[in-house]
């Protein structure tokens, strides 16, 4: 998980649990996160925060 750029850098945002299997055993991988239970490698991205009306 990484934020959008902000002055040209990006920050990876703590991920608790795997959104396939809910285990914590978590690793950054490559631009991710990677599961030690069950082997899965994932991303996350901030799209937009707040509520549009």
């Amino acid at each position: 998980m990484s934020e959008e750029p902000t002055s040209g850098r990006t920050r990876q945002l703590p991920v608790f649990h795997c959104p396939y299997c809910g285990d914590e055993e978590l690793t950054p991988h490559e631009d991710g996160w990677r599961c030690g239970a069950c082997l899965r490698a994932f991303s996350v991205r901030l799209i937009a925060t707040g509520v549009q009306g």
